[in-house]
């Protein structure tokens, strides 16, 4: 079995992940079919593997299930991870006697505040509030938060209504360690120049709270944010300056042995569990094992031990993008590396060739969970990593070093000289990011996922035997395949984004022919926060939903925006949208008065070469079979009967899309022009009571309703009065707050399907 333990955790992994997707069944099937005809012993052995740990994994997930109950309760538990202070919110992880808990408090004043920054991991709270589960996945292709907390094992958000009352009992030595974690960070937050806090942060303990919203985004983007998690490189750069450090003091190289395999499970948990760093240091662990007994250990059979252990511990890791980037690209080096490094004489040559190796591995991932790949990724792997790994890296353990023993003239002199250097690094991975040099392909399906993973492999085995040229022109014609599916797309689509208390709609024509975008949606402020409340990074709706949908589809430009009227709902998402896409043509309503939004997005057009224009009553056109014309566009100063109202004739039904109209302006509607019968009606003003009259809606007599509201906002929207009209009316009524975003998927110009996110 020395060096195919792999197959044993692959089969495993496979197991694991068949739970969730049977579609992962087909790997193993293909993974015995290969070794049945080799070795029999093998391809049962690794039967069994996949089969008891399908096993465990269906029960670990069975188990996974909560004991409380929603609503209004008192608990004691101990704070389990570094409590967050955000502005005026304070979160943290709790564990109680029957499981854990996400604990979210908005702080009361500025004196609460600094009350609530000295609580610590390991305080045993009584605690007061309410108990509500996760929200659901309300946009496709998004950030599922309460999936994110399902694999940590957390059901319930736990809001509190009054301060957590804390005191400290006996901790354990996890606990211990995760204390000292803290005490790191709020170093870090004290001593360290701002330049350097959040990467600081990042490498040394694992943590990215200090790290601007912009700057985590290129690292992102870049395709550099694998820097950032703490993994092999931070591992071997660390243990590698302690052994250096321990040899040099005189401490004879077998108890340098021993004090390593104490050292890594510590440094595990100093870093934050991460499974890439769990990953390196078990085995980093295996390496200095045999070592120390004088056994040589396969690589192979090391980073597999790795995976079936962390597999065991916690098979969820499986789904954390950190644990599968890890693995991936360490068995790749460790598989590939030594017959590719043979090909290439120069140091230069065979790193470049390394990167390379490492982003042909990494593409199905990377594509498949952020749906795009940066141009400048390859370049600036090969500038930056060496960088931190030779210079940025071992600065921060050596500032770490003079702080602990008391040198702060040298540590301000050097950690100054320090941060101008990441700071040049910085402007420019933002300014690079800036410039959009990012592929979409938009999200890979399950089954493209597999094909991806075929590919690169066949990439990697074409390069090992010297024919690297066929494995390379596949692989880019796979791309290319990739990029160009969402133009041979034959289906067309209506989607009502959930953006909450706001209005969003994307119109995507067969094959791409046209796409649509009505509104931006947008989260509105209230009031001024005095400075302690204001938060170092806020929620934008056009940034953090719209943007990611939209390239999750393959949209990489957007024939026409339409702005119905000024309203931040309506149009405050609109300037993340311009920045990230190429925005063709802006219609914006015809009020003679502009609000500061419309005038940012007016200048934010004109920078990026976009058209605006406003638009006119009767403009139509026709792109296909689908065909459009605004019926109305008042002059009104910004009111939502200025909104313009679009009508459509596509996908086989009639549509009217009628922004914020309200009842005075729906009479001119019907005054204006002989209004034609339709089938779906998009609600105006988010069914207010001031909209949606009798007459109006008998004069379009709709079979559908289509109203974009927040969940339990604060207006009341929709009406009580207005769904019991449509009621009456026999108008079939579906809601984004009730059914999150709502979809209708046509081929060609038959009528389709209609799909919506919650059930």
């Amino acid at each position: 079995m020395k060096g195919r333990l792999w197959i044993l955790a692959v089969s495993a992994l496979i197991g694991v992940a068949s739970v969730e997707s049977f579609h992962a069944i087909f790997l193993e099937i293909l993974l015995i079919a290969w070794f049945l005809k080799k070795d029999q012993r093998l391809s049962a052995l690794a039967f069994a593997a996949f089969l008891l740990f399908f096993t465990y994994m269906f029960f670990v997930d069975q188990d996974n299930k909560t004991v409380l109950v929603e609503g209004n309760t008192q608990l004691m538990g101990v704070i389990s991870t570094i409590p967050v202070v955000n502005g005026n919110q304070l979160s943290f992880e709790m564990k109680t006697n029957e499981e854990k808990l996400q604990i979210n408090y908005y702080i009361a004043s500025e004196d609460e505040k600094l009350e609530m920054q000295q609580l610590q991991v390991g305080l045993t709270c009584r605690l007061s509030g309410i108990l509500e589960p996760p929200s659901p996945l309300r946009v496709p292709s998004l950030f599922d938060y309460k999936q994110f907390l399902y694999y940590k094992k957390i059901h319930w958000i736990y809001t509190l209504e009054e301060k957590p009352i804390c005191q400290q009992f006996r901790t354990s030595i996890v606990m211990s360690i995760q204390q000292f974690r803290q005490q790191m960070l709020s170093s870090i937050k004290s001593d360290y120049p701002i330049e350097l806090q959040g990467l600081a942060a990042s490498l040394l303990i694992g943590d990215r709270s200090l790290l601007p919203n912009d700057l985590e985004s290129a690292y992102q983007d870049l395709g550099l944010s694998h820097v950032l998690a703490v993994s092999g490189l931070h591992v071997g750069v660390t243990g590698g300056l302690l052994f250096w450090l321990l040899i040099r003091i005189g401490i004879t190289r077998e108890r340098v042995y021993v004090i390593l395999l104490f050292f890594y499970p510590i440094y595990m948990g100093i870093t934050g569990f991460a499974p890439s760093v769990i990953r390196a240091s078990l085995m980093a662990m295996g390496v200095v094992l045999g070592l120390r007994l004088r056994m040589k250990i396969n690589p192979l059979d090391g980073i597999a031990s790795a995976c079936i252990v962390i597999l065991v511990v916690n098979p969820f890791y499986a789904f954390h993008i950190g644990f599968q980037l890890s693995f991936l690209i360490a068995f790749a080096l460790i598989v590939s590396s030594s017959q590719i490094l043979k090909q290439y004489k120069t140091p230069i040559t065979q790193l470049t060739a390394l990167s390379i190796l490492a982003q042909i591995v990494s593409f199905p991932v990377v594509i498949y969970h952020f749906h795009q790949i940066s141009l400048l990724s390859l370049p600036l792997n090969l500038i930056y990593v060496p960088v931190v790994s030779v210079i940025i890296l071992p600065m921060f353990i050596f500032l770490t070093f003079i702080r602990t023993l008391h040198f702060m003239f040298l540590f301000d002199l050097l950690s100054i000289v320090l941060s101008r250097f990441v700071e040049f690094f910085h402007d420019v991975f933002i300014w690079v990011t800036d410039l959009h040099y990012t592929l979409i392909f938009g999200k890979l399906s399950e089954v493209e996922l597999l094909v991806a993973a075929f590919i690169c492999l066949f990439v990697l085995l074409k390069w090992e035997i010297r024919n690297v040229g066929n494995g390379i022109v596949i692989w880019l014609l796979f791309c290319v395949t990739l990029y160009v599916i969402p133009y041979i797309n034959p289906f067309g689509e209506v989607t009502f984004l959930d953006v909450g208390q706001g209005d969003c709609t994307l119109i995507t024509l067969p094959y791409q022919k046209q796409v649509i975008l009505i509104d931006t949606g947008g989260k509105p402020t209230y009031g001024e926060k005095e400075e302690w409340q204001q938060r170092s990074s806020s929620f934008d709706v056009g940034e953090d939903i719209v943007v990611p949908y939209l390239k999750s589809r393959g949209i990489r430009a957007i024939d026409l925006l339409i702005l119905t009227h000024g309203d931040y709902d309506h149009a405050g998402g609109g300037a993340a949208v311009l920045e990230h896409l190429n925005v063709k043509r802006m219609i914006m309503d015809r009020s003679p008065v502009q609000t500061d939004i419309e005038t940012t997005l007016i200048e934010t057009a004109l920078r990026k070469g976009t058209k605006v224009s406003q638009a006119l009553k009767g403009q139509s056109w026709t792109k296909g079979k689908a065909s459009f014309s605004i019926l109305q566009a008042l002059k009104e100063g910004e009111e939502n009967n200025g909104s313009i109202v679009l009508f459509a004739v596509l996908g086989g039904y009639k549509w009217l899309f009628t922004g914020d109209l309200e009842e005075p302006g729906e009479r001119l509607l019907l005054t204006g022009q002989n209004l034609p019968e339709i089938d779906i009606l998009k609600v105006g003003h988010h069914g207010s009571s001031t909209s949606s009259s009798e007459d109006f809606l008998k004069k379009l007599n709709p079979s559908i309703a289509i109203i974009s509201a927040g969940v339990d906002n604060r207006y009341g929207h929709p009406n009580h009065d207005v769904i019991e009209r449509l009621n009456m009316l026999g108008v079939g009524t579906v809601r984004t707050d009730q059914s999150g975003t709502i979809t209708y998927r046509y081929l060609t110009n038959r009528k389709g399907k209609w799909v919506t996110m919650l059930k």
